[in-house]
C-alpha cells in the first residue's frame, strides 16, 4: 500500500507588479476595445478612487472570514514510532516535501477501524502499520513538521478503500430521491436508497435529513482516489457514519437575506442585512431568537443578554466594542455593535462565533 504523506497546502503568494516600457509596432492596426469586453480572456476589473484609495470596482462588499475556515488536511504513512500522545509517520516518496511528520494525539482525537468505523485505542495501533490521519491545517515550522490529530483510521486491510473524514458545506436533493452532499474534502458523494447510514456510537436511526450543513461524517466509497480526490464518476456513499452534530445550526447570510437551518426568516426594512466597513451586519435578536435563545434588555444600562434556559451565553452592550461570555471571558468584537431604528446589529463574524453556528457559503 502507497505511504506516501499527502499534505494540502494553502499558501499566500504576494505578487508583485513590474512596471516596463514597451513600444507598439508601427504597423499595428489601433483596435478600439470597449471598456467592459474581455481582453486575452479575462475581464480586468477598472479601479476608481474611494476615500484617496485606489480600490477595484468588481472587490466584495463584505467578506465574512469564517467561510474561508480551511478543512483538515489529509496525510498517511505508516506508524515509524508510536509514543503516549504523538505518533511519527513516515514518508519514502523521493518526492514528497518532508520524510515524516507528527501527530499530537489529543483527548479529542478519535483513532477509528477503517473497516467499521468504531473506535479503536492508541495500544491498538502497531509499529509500521499504515496510517490514514486528518490534520489540523497549522503545522509547525520544524523538521518533522507537528500538526494536532483530529483523526485517524488505522486497521485498513490491503487493496482497501479507506473512507473519507469530512464536514458537510451543502446539501442538495434531486428529485429522484437521492442526495448529493458537498463537502469541504473537494469530494461529492451520492446518498442513494441503498446507502446505509448510521450514527456514530448510538442506536438511533438517522436519514439523510440529519446530514445537513456541518455534520462531520465518515464515508465509504469507491469512487474516491487514494490520495482522497474524487474519481471521474460520481461517489455514490455506500455507507455513512454520522457524528454528532457539532454547531448550534446553520446559517446562510448575505445581503439579500438570512436564514437559519434552512428556513428564510422573514424581516423588516429596519432588520435587513447590510454592508459597513467590509463586514456584513446582520440583526442579532432575529438571529439569535431564530435558535432558540431569548434576549434580555436592559435599558438602564443598554446592556444586552443573550440566553438559553438558564445560562447567559453571553452579553454585550449596544453600541460597545467588547462581548462577554458565558464563562466570563471578555474579548473584543470584530466591530463594534451598531444600533440602526432600535434594531441592534452585529458583524456575520461575531455571530457565528458567538453562537457556535455553521455559515454556509
Amino acid at each position: 500500500m502507497n505511504t506516501t504523506i499527502k499534505k494540502a497546502f494553502v499558501t499566500l503568494t504576494a505578487v508583485s507588479c513590474l512596471a516596463c516600457g514597451a513600444s507598439l509596432a508601427a504597423a499595428q492596426p489601433l483596435e478600439i476595445v470597449p471598456i467592459s469586453a474581455p481582453i486575452t480572456g479575462e475581464i480586468i476589473p477598472i479601479s476608481a478612487p474611494i476615500n484617496g484609495e485606489i480600490v477595484p470596482i468588481s472587490a466584495p462588499a463584505y467578506v465574512i472570514a469564517h467561510q474561508n475556515k480551511l478543512a483538515p488536511v489529509r496525510v498517511y504513512g505508516q506508524a515509524a514510532s508510536i509514543e503516549e500522545n504523538r505518533i511519527t509517520l513516515e514518508n519514502n516518496n523521493d518526492n514528497a516535501e518532508f520524510p515524516s511528520i507528527v501527530l499530537n494525539i489529543g483527548e479529542n482525537t478519535r483513532i477509528l477501524n477503517a473497516v467499521d468505523g468504531l473506535p479503536m485505542k492508541l495500544e491498538d495501533i502497531r509499529e509500521n502499520e499504515t496510517l490514514y490521519a486528518y490534520v489540523g491545517p497549522a503545522m509547525t515550522m520544524s523538521l518533522p513538521p507537528i500538526s494536532n490529530a483530529e483523526l485517524i483510521i488505522a486497521g485498513i486491510p490491503a487493496d482497501f478503500a479507506v473512507p473519507t473524514y469530512a464536514e458537510i458545506e451543502g446539501v442538495k436533493k434531486g428529485t429522484d430521491g437521492s442526495v448529493v452532499l458537498k463537502t469541504n474534502q473537494d469530494v461529492d458523494f451520492t446518498i442513494t436508497t441503498d446507502t446505509t447510514l448510521i450514527p456514530f456510537l448510538t442506536k438511533n436511526i438517522i436519514t439523510v435529513d440529519h446530514l445537513r450543513p456541518g455534520s462531520k461524517v465518515l464515508v465509504w466509497s469507491q469512487a474516491v482516489t487514494e490520495d482522497g480526490k474524487q474519481a471521474a464518476d460520481a461517489g455514490t456513499a455506500n455507507k455513512v457514519v454520522a457524528f454528532p452534530y457539532e454547531y448550534a445550526g446553520y446559517v446562510e447570510a448575505g445581503l439579500e437575506g438570512l436564514s437559519v437551518n434552512g428556513e428564510a426568516l422573514e424581516l423588516t426594512e429596519d432588520e435587513a442585512p447590510y454592508a459597513a466597513d467590509g463586514h456584513l451586519m446582520l440583526p442579532l435578536r432575529k438571529l439569535a431568537e431564530a435558535l432558540g435563545y431569548e434576549i434580555k434588555w436592559n435599558a438602564e444600562t443598554s446592556g444586552i443578554e443573550v440566553v438559553s434556559g438558564n445560562n447567559v451565553l453571553y452579553s454585550l452592550t449596544a453600541r460597545g466594542s467588547e462581548v462577554t461570555t458565558g464563562d466570563g471571558e471578555t474579548r473584543e468584537l470584530f466591530a463594534t455593535s451598531v444600533v440602526k431604528d432600535g434594531v441592534t446589529f452585529l458583524t456575520a463574524d461575531d455571530l457565528i462565533a458567538l453562537n457556535e453556528v455553521k455559515i454556509v457559503k
